[in-house]
C-alpha cells in the first residue's frame, strides 16, 4: 500500500481478493480490491472459524450494513452507512447482549452535496 492508500501488485492498482490466514492455515480475512482500492465484500472471522466481520466498501467507503460479532456469537456491532459512507445507525452490544449503544444519525447527505 503506497502513501495515497492504494494497494498495487505487481506495479499497478490491484483489482481482486486478498485473503489472510492465521499462522495454523485458517482464513481469517478476505477484503475485495478495485483499482487498488477496498471496494466490494469485506469479511473477517476468528480462528475458529466463526464471523468476526462482515460489510461492503464501495471505493474506500464503508456502505450498507455492517456487523461484527463477539467470539462467542453475539453481535457485537451494526452499523449502517449511507452510498457516501454517511454514519446512519449504530448499536453495540456487550457479551451478554445487552445494549450499550443505540445511535441514529442525521438526515444522509446528497449525492451533490459537498463531503
Amino acid at each position: 500500500m503506497d502513501d495515497r492508500m492504494i494497494t498495487s501488485y505487481q506495479g499497478r492498482p490491484f483489482t481482486g481478493e486478498i485473503v489472510d490466514f492465521d499462522p495454523n492455515g485458517t482464513m481469517i480475512e478476505l477484503t475485495t480490491y478495485a483499482d487498488g482500492i477496498e471496494h466490494g465484500p469485506q469479511v473477517e472471522w476468528f480462528p475458529d472459524g466463526t464471523k468476526q466481520l462482515e460489510g461492503q466498501c464501495d471505493h474506500g467507503q464503508a456502505v450498507g450494513e455492517w456487523r461484527e460479532w463477539h467470539p462467542t456469537g453475539q453481535l457485537a456491532r451494526y452499523d449502517e452507512f449511507n452510498d457516501l459512507g454517511d454514519l446512519l445507525k449504530r448499536k453495540r452490544w456487550d457479551e451478554s447482549g445487552e445494549l450499550l449503544e443505540d445511535y441514529s444519525g442525521k438526515a444522509p447527505r446528497k449525492s451533490s452535496e459537498p463531503q
